[in-house]
């Protein structure tokens, strides 16, 4: 029990976070919350290959990774809805070009740490910095699609259920949560012995932060609602892969 505890906890700690920062952009602007997404794709990676937790005594999953995919997800549509078309292209492609460095970096570290004998904790680190390249990269990519689609689901249930903004987020976060999990353990999973506990732990996860997540969501636009903005069309969600318009 105390390990689903330590979950709510987190949970509430970075959806709280990615509010607060939200809500205080018009004290220090937008970036402040950019920076943070930026810093979780460090640990959500660090902690996708080392720290699992058994819930319930049937679900195995990545607290820390299930926790950041959907918050990433969570922040994105909170921008969507809220800023420039403009400020969430710069989101998702900051996101995706952090988690590109990050492995660049952490290649490099590794061979640092591999170079000489003077490096402190060696076998620790060199397993924190020696991830799989071609899961990293599914994963990178899919986190991409991911942050394109639920865009468009939620633009979707948006449409259909005006202000029922816990609606919006859930069903837009689990459809997502539910294709990524597939996908993903699909790829590079499938010949494992535990491929099925893996996946259907992993939509477990995603689904307890999407519930949250989505309490948080509609509670902050209830109390806030001067924050609603003009709603996009789908050309306008599309001018995030399209680098020839001036759309902002």
């Amino acid at each position: 029990m105390d390990t689903f505890i330590y979950f709510l906890l987190e949970t509430l700690i970075v959806g709280l976070m990615i509010l607060g920062l939200h809500a205080s952009k018009k004290h220090f602007g937008i970036g402040l919350l950019f920076v943070f997404l930026g810093t979780m794709q460090f640990f959500q990676t660090i902690l996708s290959g080392n720290v699992y937790n058994l819930y319930f005594d049937v679900f195995l999953f990545s607290p820390g990774s299930t926790l950041i995919f959907i918050s990433t997800l969570f922040a994105i549509i909170l921008i969507f809805r809220n800023e420039s078309i403009i400020r969430v292209r710069s989101a998702i492609y900051g996101i995706v070009f952090s988690n590109i460095i990050l492995v660049f970096l952490s290649y490099i570290s590794l061979e640092q740490i591999l170079t000489d004998s003077y490096s402190r904790n060696t076998t620790f680190l060199a397993e924190i910095f020696n991830f799989d390249i071609s899961l990293f990269f599914s994963g990178i990519v899919l986190l991409y699609l991911d942050m394109i689609f639920i865009i468009l689901v939620y633009r979707y249930l948006e449409s259909k259920f005006h202000e029922n903004y816990f609606i919006q987020f859930l069903g837009a976060s689990v459809i997502i949560s539910i294709i990524d999990s597939i996908l993903f353990y699909t790829l590079n999973f499938y010949s494992e012995a535990n491929y099925s506990e893996l996946m259907i732990g992993n939509i477990a996860g995603k689904v307890f932060v999407s519930i949250i997540l989505s309490v948080l969501f509609a509670f902050y636009l209830f109390v806030n609602p001067q924050k609603l903005s003009k709603r996009k069309e789908l050309k306008d969600i599309f001018t995030i892969i399209n680098f020839t318009s001036g759309k902002r």
